[in-house]
C-alpha cells in the first residue's frame, strides 16, 4: 500500500483526497508519509495544507505549527544537554525555558481567548507591538524571557505576525478571458 500512495505522490498530479479515496489510507497518512519519506510531488500537484508557504498561512495554521517547532527545537536544546560531558547551566535554563513555551503553546488556549488573541495579534500594526505582546505574554505565563533562546522567540513572533499584504504568493491570479 505505501508503494502504491509513493507511486501516486511521485508520479500523478491528484490531490491528497483523491489518493485517498483510491488507495483508502487516509489523508494524514499520506501527508505523514510524504513528509518523513522526503518524496517529492510533480511540478504542478498540488501542494499539502502542512506544506503551504508561512506567507499565506493563515494565523490559525502559524499558532498551530509554532507548538510543533517550539517542542523540536526543546528536543534538540535537551540531546545536546545530554550530549556534552558537564553541565552547562546558561544551556540548561534555554532549554527549561524553551520546554515552558513549548508546553504552553501545545495546551493552546480556550476557544474565547483565542479569537480574542487572533484579532489583538492582527491589529497591531508594527512588528515592534507585535513584539512587545508576546512578550508580555509569556511573562504573564511564568516564562523567564532574558533566558529563552532567541531561535524560540523568533519563532513566536513569525507566528503572531499577520500575513503581508502584497507578498507574492497573497496577489490574486488573473483569470483566462
Amino acid at each position: 500500500m505505501v508503494a502504491a500512495v509513493r507511486r501516486l505522490i511521485e508520479q500523478t498530479t491528484l490531490t491528497y483526497s483523491q489518493i485517498a479515496a483510491r488507495t483508502g489510507v487516509g489523508r494524514a497518512s499520506i501527508c505523514r508519509w510524504t513528509r518523513d519519506g522526503g518524496w517529492r510531488r510533480p511540478a504542478f500537484a498540488p501542494r499539502a495544507t502542512d506544506t503551504v508557504p508561512s506567507a499565506r498561512a493563515g494565523q490559525r495554521l502559524k499558532l498551530r505549527t509554532l507548538a510543533a517547532r517550539l517542542s523540536a527545537l526543546a528536543e534538540r536544546y535537551v540531546r545536546e544537554l545530554e550530549e556534552t560531558p558537564g553541565v552547562d547551566l546558561g544551556k540548561l535554563g534555554e532549554a527549561l525555558e524553551l520546554m515552558k513555551m513549548a508546553r504552553l503553546e501545545a495546551m493552546g488556549r480556550n476557544r474565547r481567548r483565542r479569537v480574542a488573541l487572533i484579532t489583538h495579534w492582527i491589529s497591531a500594526q508594527t512588528r515592534d507591538e507585535i513584539t512587545r505582546k508576546a512578550l508580555n505574554e509569556l511573562r504573564r505565563a511564568g516564562i523567564d524571557v532574558e533566558h529563552a533562546p532567541q531561535e524560540a522567540l523568533d519563532l513566536l513572533i513569525d507566528a503572531r505576525m499577520p500575513a503581508e499584504e502584497d507578498h507574492p504568493a497573497l496577489r490574486r491570479r488573473r483569470g483566462r478571458r
